[in-house]
């Protein structure tokens, strides 16, 4: 035998075992985010406060831990280990990051039905934030409609609309304030697709203009026929960045001009809703600390949400996402004062049969 034929048979064998244990994927690591590039200085958001500098920072550390992580872990459970050893506060935004390095981990392969299996079922509490993490992805690969479409197809005909949420958030958070235009992109999107990717848009408006409540609803307006979902965004970005401060997102939401009062407020209930299923205990830990009213009136939006969300999905309707939100908007108009500020009446849930005071 010769050297060169010993020399590729050892290759040969070394390729196996990296491959079979999983080493190899540490080479994907020199793909991964640089910690140093996301903060608010560099990336140069509206965070003027030093506590919500900090907060933002660990927040944005979290997201790209969880990416950096998914790619060059030895299996996705010990990357979920990791992103569930972090605080309640910014586990879910590892759990983002963790979701987005999905498709780079499998070498770009990607089966909507793998992702449902692989990255969802395992850890439903994190749903709603794997599909935002699979559409930021599809952002950063800059997805034209048609092949975000076939990214969507086949997830969860609910759930699976955050992916074009997801899409919108990229677009806003690191294109928008230096090509106004990109959002051509989002308007290129069929249907309640494109109202998602405003939704998405108006989360990055609230990292972008969070200590400039002028200027952020300047942005929003600007937006007209889309003003209503950037607000959803803005209101859900809120409250899901402050679940223990929830006067930061009452104190917005006084400053909202009332045509976009509706949306801001069902962006605070999906807000409350997507902490309320991250951690159930801490959610309540968190609601301890605000008055009576707003507690009853938090508690009740996820329950009405929860209710909805049943609902639709029994009906089975292509337009069910749609429909979940409008739905959620029109009951929170009528029993819920604005903003979370208490119950306006007085019923028993549907589904427990318990009355309460409101």
């Amino acid at each position: 035998m010769t050297e060169a034929a010993i020399a590729g048979g050892v290759l040969a064998g070394i390729g196996v075992v990296l491959w079979g244990t999983g080493w190899w994927r540490r080479g994907l690591g020199l793909f991964g985010i640089k910690p140093e590039t996301m903060t608010v200085e560099q990336l140069k958001l509206g965070v003027k406060d030093p506590a919500d500098v900090g907060r933002i920072n660990q927040l944005l550390a979290s997201f790209a831990g969880g990416f950096n992580k998914m790619l060059a872990a030895r299996s996705a459970s010990a990357c979920r280990n990791w992103c569930d050893s972090l605080p309640a506060l910014y586990r879910p935004f590892a759990h983002e990051g963790m979701a987005m390095g999905y498709a780079p981990r499998h070498l770009f392969r990607y089966n909507p039905s793998a992702f449902e299996e692989r990255v969802v079922k395992p850890g439903p509490e994190f749903r709603y934030l794997y599909y935002v993490g699979l559409g930021f992805w599809s952002g950063m690969r800059h997805y034209g409609p048609q092949r975000l479409a076939h990214v969507v197809r086949g997830l969860d005909p609910l759930h699976g609309y955050l992916c074009y949420d997801g899409y919108g958030f990229k677009q806003a958070f690191f294109d928008y304030r230096d090509e106004a235009s990109v959002f051509g992109r989002l308007d290129a999107l069929d249907g309640y697709a494109r109202n998602a990717a405003y939704q998405g848009a108006g989360r990055a408006f609230y990292f972008l203009y969070m200590d400039e409540p002028e200027q952020l609803i300047a942005q929003i307006l600007k937006q007209r026929k889309n003003a209503a979902d950037v607000a959803g965004g803005v209101g859900l970005a809120s409250v899901f960045i402050y679940p223990d401060r929830l006067e930061v997102a009452r104190e917005l939401a006084e400053r909202m001009p009332e045509s976009l009062r509706d949306s801001f407020h069902l962006g605070m209930c999906f807000g409350l809703k997507a902490r309320s299923i991250n951690d159930r205990e801490q959610f309540e830990r968190d609601l301890a600390s605000q008055e009576r009213c707003v507690q009853e009136a938090a508690f009740a939006s996820v329950r009405e949400c929860d209710r909805i969300e049943l609902l639709v999905r029994s009906q089975g309707r292509e337009d069910a996402y749609r429909q979940w939100r409008e739905l959620v908007t029109e009951w929170m108009a009528g029993h819920i004062q604005y903003p979370l500020a208490g119950v306006v009446s007085v019923e028993t849930h549907p589904l427990t049969g318990v009355s309460a005071s409101r």
